[in-house]
């Protein structure tokens, strides 16, 4: 778009952080510089201003401004004033700046979510290897033993430049993390154990090894998971599990949140998420452009089934195939 492109970006997070306490920090920006940031917070029903800045120009509360007026000069235009003032360690940023530092994991593609799950399993190898195969007998998956093996191996120098310490050439390592899996089979009453390597399991057991230590994690730290795509790979029961995990309060203690996309449709019900939880994306495919909208935007009963209003058209979000074009 010629114009929007030249028009600044915008985002808002709502979320309550490690002091218990509800936040609103939004900020946007072109390419230049910020053009707006704000941070509030809820210390009742009525938010409360940290901050709020329009290019570069600030205003604080009462409470706030001795922190934080020193330390404009420190700020640049093309830099988030909330990350220049924990910097300067402010105590009234600081519970905001460590939600998006420490509580938010992201996973847009397997790569990522295989490299943060392998360092898991080398780094505590038996706490995250117990979760896995309770994970594996809860979603039915025969899988009795779980070894983790790690090798250190040389990498391969592709630089012209060779590694030296201390005057002396050093050849660079990297670590090899190999998952092998124990089956075992019983026939006529006799039960033999075979091995496989992890790179021998289907797709979808695969893709549990690798999410298990991310589910595991961020239920005990009370994290946010973002995962594009969880059903890929995956029978539609064992994704309703993992989302049943979130959904147990017994099991997610600390209040962790998962946020996911899906083709999944069997998903659409509202015994398993409250309308506002459901979102819709809408390309349009003049343009480009993608509409997000909440299933609350709806008129929805109670005992309406969702994935039926859905693939009928009723909430739109479905693609147009033309098929009679198909030679």
């Amino acid at each position: 778009d010629d114009t929007a492109v030249l028009e600044p970006s915008k985002f808002e997070f709502t979320f309550v952080a490690e002091d218990g306490k509800k936040y609103v920090y939004g900020y946007s920006a072109n390419i230049q510089r910020i053009t707006e940031e704000y941070l509030y917070c809820f210390k009742s029903s009525k938010h409360s201003l940290i901050f709020e800045r329009t290019n570069d120009d600030f205003k604080f509360s009462r409470n706030t401004k001795t922190e934080l007026e020193p330390i404009k000069r420190m700020n640049t235009s093309n830099k988030l004033f909330l990350a220049t003032a924990t910097m300067w360690n402010t105590e009234c940023t600081m519970a905001a700046y460590r939600w998006f530092a420490e509580k938010i994991d992201a996973f847009t593609n397997d790569e990522i979510m295989k490299n943060y799950s392998l360092n898991r399993y080398r780094e505590n190898s038996e706490e995250y290897v117990d979760f896995t195969k309770e994970l594996l007998k809860q979603a039915d998956i025969n899988i009795s033993n779980i070894t983790v093996e790690t090798k250190e191996m040389e990498a391969k120098n592709t630089s012209p430049v060779n590694l030296v310490i201390n005057g002396q050439p050093v050849s660079p390592k990297m670590i090899q993390v190999e998952i092998k899996t124990g089956h075992t089979v019983k026939t006529d009453n006799i039960e033999k154990t075979y091995d496989f390597s992890l790179i021998e399991e289907s797709l979808g057991t695969q893709q549990l090894f690798y999410i298990a230590p991310i589910i595991k994690e961020t239920l005990d730290k009370g994290k946010v998971m973002i995962v594009d795509e969880l059903d890929r790979s995956m029978h539609p029961f064992i994704v309703k599990f993992i989302v049943n995990l979130f959904r147990n309060k017994n099991i997610n203690k600390n209040g962790a949140q998962l946020i996911f996309t899906t083709h999944e449709t069997s998903l659409l019900s509202l015994n398993a998420f409250r309308r506002d939880q459901i979102y819709f994306t809408e390309k349009n495919a003049e343009n480009g452009i993608t509409d997000i909208y909440s299933l609350d935007d709806f008129s929805v009963r109670k005992d309406e089934n969702i994935e039926k209003g859905y693939l009928l058209g009723r909430y739109g979000a479905i693609p147009y195939l033309h098929t009679e074009e198909i030679v």
